[in-house]
């Protein structure tokens, strides 16, 4: 399955949410409408809630946990590496951190050696 989120849908409205001992990142989505102006018209956005306490709002919640993680982070390097590669000034997160074939691994200063990342 393929699910496409375009960057006018994003915000930064991001949660976690549990359930059955499982943990979920939670991405909350609102879709923009062109509504007619004083001028023209403009996009606006906003939460889908019919009245207070009642929250519609669309959203993508990931499920998981140490591969949760992992994927997130090398999402974020990916996207670190591709931002710093076009001079955006994106820095690379984290100086120890390491990610390679979808693991993460973190360098160790004492052994000098990358040890896998391991979330509790």
């Amino acid at each position: 399955m393929r699910v496409n989120v375009y960057a006018e849908e994003i915000t930064n409205r991001v949660e976690l949410v549990e359930k059955d001992g499982h943990t979920g990142v939670r991405f909350y989505l609102e879709l923009p409408v062109t509504m007619p102006g004083g001028v023209g018209v403009k996009q606006v956005s906003g939460p889908f809630k019919h009245h207070p306490g009642d929250d519609d709002s669309a959203a993508v919640t990931f499920w998981g946990k140490q591969a949760l993680y992992r994927a997130l982070a090398t999402a974020l390097t990916l996207l670190d590496e591709r931002f710093a590669s076009r001079g955006h000034g994106v820095t690379k997160r984290g100086e120890n951190s390491y990610y390679k074939d979808g693991e993460a691994y973190v360098y160790d200063a004492a052994s000098q050696t990358f040890l896998p990342l391991v979330v509790k």
